[in-house]
């Protein structure tokens, strides 16, 4: 299989895991544990804190996903126009910029709450 072709199926897959990841979180049906979700001192201190910080990180995670599976289409479409290096950047750039961002995001979140 073309690398160019396993880059957007990487992409996908990644972006379709925090899809599915994100709907338990946005919904309150993931209760504090020490593997999945936002976890910090003061989430796992008090569950009412947890749910609320794990649906509003779950709603940015669902916006990444979203993005994802369009930025990799797009980057379906456009393969043959990049080379394998600039779509790797693109894909983590794509990936971990919006995935820091929801954590500062969610970071203050907490904080005011």
């Amino acid at each position: 299989m073309e690398d160019k072709i396993i880059m957007v199926i990487l992409w996908l897959g990644g972006s379709l895991i925090m899809l599915f990841l994100s709907i338990p979180l946005i919904m309150r049906m993931v209760p504090p544990n020490l593997l999945y979700g936002f976890r910090t001192k003061k989430t796992l201190s008090n569950k009412d804190i947890w749910y609320q910080a794990n649906k509003f990180s779950g709603k940015g995670l669902l916006v990444i996903s979203l993005f994802g599976l369009v930025g990799s289409l797009v980057l379906f479409l456009v393969r043959d126009n990049l080379s394998l290096d600039l779509m790797s950047w693109i894909a983590a750039v794509g990936i971990l910029l919006p995935l820091w961002i929801v954590f500062i995001l969610s970071s203050r979140y907490v904080k005011k709450i």
